[in-house]
């Protein structure tokens, strides 16, 4: 056995010993404004390099003396032991290059794959079919992967990714142009199975499977931005959308321009911002094609809304447990307004593959919006283009238009797509906010632009042009869209209106839009009835409208007149008493056996009547039913009593149904005393979960505004009962009160014994 055991280690030293080293580069890759000389090195192994972006192997250049370099290069190399070679090592030198405010990206990728006459897929090659516009045939429509090597930079010019990956071209149309899109790919079989760097910022993902560097599209050498402003104008939107971080580029140690790094549409992606397993997504584009899972799920629906009438709201409520419709509402108003006029080409939808999934819409690749071919593209009835029934197999062929033209057939659609469309011309797409945005991208673009323009012989007065049309755009597009509007919903005239609200309180418009102790400019349509609601912040109450209406009208619709054009909600401080001690403490806000529910816990030493209290969402109020809390008690109030009650049997304390759901997603809930005293209110906004969970308040005795004192936990909850953490502190609370008891105990038992003791044996004196 411990001969095996010797024989074994000595193997193994063997192997060790027989096998190549990484390579070590006397330099980092990076910036240097002078020549530099590279010294490589690997204990006792030979090392190959090139410095021409092909992949090192035996047969490459040996080293043998330093590496002296006079202009940007890339240095790959590798170490080999006979015929056993290490890893492949590449540093980039970035010599007498501009520093950039931009992260770099540097690739290395065999040239003769890119660059061939006959083979290269940059080139057209000698199938391309030349008489045509599209050049089919032509090599760069190619979906080769080649193996390459990258390397990303930050704006600091700190290295934080450098590994093997794959390398393919990216992209439809915009193939055609000289500077050409393309993907990198990380897969285990070239290094790291991810880019580990978060390259879209903190608010985007950590690590990507694939990362695009996209020339702009149809943009490219016009603003270079077009597709990111527009994703950045509704990045509130509950839509999926791509992150944007633009870069400078190196082919093999040579400028290859300005590129705009963008997440590629695929299940990586769906799983990364939404949660949802990978494995377990329909992902359709165009026309229901499946480019993950079946489509058969949509077209099940597609088949429901051909043979049912929309305009039947029981029908409507069909659909929308098979489609997201406000999801959809919003993406149509955003293509509509960018004048998109792509409709019928790239457009992708998913949805989770579960009984209950719904299908939603992926915003991406706008480039064709806001002027892009047209200066006066702001004139353009894309509301027209995106509901025309008859319209041509391309851009706007009649199935890309199927789905609006028949929800708007619903009154309630219709109501809440113009309500929704008057709302983003009044905040999200108001020229002067839409000319800031555009004022921020030209800013960070414009010490960088000319390089990039400079290296593919472009216009610099182009740019200028384009980003002057795109702000005529902003500035002219609202006033045309309700002209659209209005023609086709037969709205009445423009009005102006004022609405605002006192310091003390939040005024919420058509349940989206939220601003407090401020008046805000409006336009709506004459006529038009809006959905007005608000909310006091602690310390303060509401006390009415301007308008005379009572301190009761939390909510209230109110119909657009040109004798009426100010509203105002009035606050004063106000404070209950117990604010601090009736909390909400835990919330179930997803779960399909017992319907959702919220619980309430009260803190303080006396009991709390809450009779007539209001408990609210975002969109509703539920005024609660005779009830009272005892100190150091639990209610709880579900959305079905019912099902609750079967659910929890042993929760006596559940009362109450409202008729509302929370969402799962995000929600703010607040309870209010009878009279409008805020008591609490939180918000949560969390990742979607595909199972029952809730959300725990961690104790009662912290603030439960801020997200990091809340968790959230899978499974049932513990309605009318303590959270587990605090469950837990009780638990060891009298643990330690019995640990402590007992040893009084044992000492005063103890001293007792010692003094019976010394009673008994007390010494007799005679």
């Amino acid at each position: 056995m411990v001969r095996k055991w010797i024989i074994g280690l000595s193997a193994f030293f063997l192997v060790i010993a027989g096998r190549a080293q990484e390579v070590d580069f006397s330099l980092h890759g990076g910036w240097y404004d002078h020549p530099v000389e590279v010294r490589l090195s690997s204990a006792g192994e030979t090392i190959y390099y090139t410095l021409d972006g092909n992949p090192p192997r035996p047969g490459a250049s040996t080293y043998r003396k330093p590496i002296q370099l006079d202009r940007t290069t890339i240095i790959r190399a590798i170490a080999c032991r006979g015929r056993s070679c290490g890893p492949e090592q590449a540093q980039t030198f970035l010599i007498n290059e501009p520093v950039s405010r931009f992260p770099t990206i540097s690739v290395a990728v065999a040239p003769w794959t890119l660059f061939d006459p006959e083979h290269g897929i940059y080139r057209e090659g000698w199938m391309s079919e030349n008489h045509t516009w599209k050049k089919e045939g032509a090599n760069f429509w190619s979906k080769k992967e080649l193996p390459a090597h990258a390397e990303i930079y930050d704006a600091e010019g700190q290295q934080v990714f450098n590994a093997n990956t794959g390398f393919r071209l990216f992209g439809g149309m915009s193939r055609l142009f000289k500077q050409k899109s393309f993907s990198l790919v990380a897969r285990e079989k070239y290094g790291p199975k991810r880019i580990g760097y978060p390259i879209f910022g903190k608010k985007g993902l950590n690590k990507f499977k694939y990362l695009v560097l996209r020339n702009s599209g149809s943009d490219f050498g016009k603003t270079q931005f077009r597709d990111a402003l527009m994703t950045t104008l509704i990045q509130d939107w509950d839509l999926e959308k791509q992150d944007y971080q633009p870069a400078h580029v190196y082919l093999n140690g040579t400028y290859w321009g300005l590129y705009n790094a963008r997440e590629k549409i695929n299940r990586f992606f769906l799983e990364g911002h939404t949660g949802t397993d990978r494995d377990s997504i329909d992902l359709l584009e165009h026309n229901a094609h499946a480019k993950v899972g079946s489509s058969a799920h949509y077209k099940r629906m597609l088949e429901y809304i051909r043979t049912h009438d929309l305009a039947v709201d029981s029908h409507f409520q069909v659909v929308q447990t098979m489609m997201e419709t406000d999801n959809f509402l919003y993406y149509e108003i955003a293509q509509i307004f960018f004048d998109n006029q792509d409709a019928g080409g790239n457009i992708r939808f998913w949805r989770p593959r579960q009984p209950d999934g719904r299908w939603r819409w992926i915003l991406y690749d706008t480039d064709w919006g806001f002027g892009l071919n047209d200066p006066l593209a702001y004139r353009n009835n894309s509301l027209a283009f995106h509901t025309e029934a008859n319209g041509p197999s391309w851009p706007n062929p009649p199935w890309s238009t199927y789905l609006l033209r028949n929800l708007l057939r619903n009154p309630a659609f219709r109501d809440q797509f113009i309500k929704a469309f008057y709302d983003a011309l009044n905040t999200d797409f108001h020229p002067k906010r839409v000319d800031h945005v555009i004022d921020q991208f030209a800013d960070q673009y414009r010490p960088e632009i000319p390089r990039h323009f400079e290296r593919w012989g472009l216009d610099m007065a182009k740019w200028e042009a384009q980003v002057a049309i795109m702000r005529d755009f902003a500035r002219q597009r609202p006033g045309y869209m309700r002209q659209f509007l209005r023609h086709m919903f037969d709205l009445g005239e423009d009005t102006p209106l004022a609405l605002g609200c006192t310091e003390g309180g939040t005024l919420t418009l058509n349940g989206r839009t939220t601003w407090e102790a401020d008046t805000v400019s409006m336009v709506y349509g004459q006529g038009m009835t809006i959905d007005l609601r608000i909310q006091p912040r602690p310390g303060f109450r509401f006390v009415g409208w301007s308008d005379g209406i009572g301190k009761n009208q939390w909510s209230r619709q109110w119909t657009i007149t040109p004798e009426q054009p100010v509203l105002t909600a009035i606050f004063e401080p106000y404070r209950y008493a117990l604010a601090d001690q009736v909390m909400i403490n835990e919330i179930g806000a997803y779960n399909k056996r017992s319907g959702d529910w919220v619980e309430i816990y009260n803190h303080s030493k006396q009991p709390v009547d809450v009779t007539s209290w209001i408990l609210a969402d975002a969109k509703h109020e539920y005024r609660l039913p005779t009830s009272v809390i005892p100190a150091g008690g639990y209610l709880v109030f579900c959305q079905d009593e019912r099902r609750f009650k079967n659910h929890f049997p042993g929760v006596p304390t559940a009362a109450g149904t409202f008729s509302f759901g929370l969402d799962k997603r995000s929600e703010s809930v607040a309870l209010y005393t009878e009279d409008g005293a805020l008591v609490d209110q939180i918000h949560y906004d969390v990742i979607p979960m595909d199972t029952t969970f809730t959300l725990a308040l961690l104790l009662p005795t912290l603030d439960n505004n801020l997200a990091k004192n809340w968790e959230i936990r899978p499974g049932q909850g513990t309605p009318g009962g303590g959270n587990p953490l605090y469950l837990d502190m009780q638990v060891k609370a009298r643990q330690q009160y019995w640990l402590r008891l007992g040893l009084i105990l044992g000492i005063l038992s103890l001293v007792g014994g010692l003094v019976y003791w010394k009673h008994v044996h007390r010494p007799v004196v005679r």
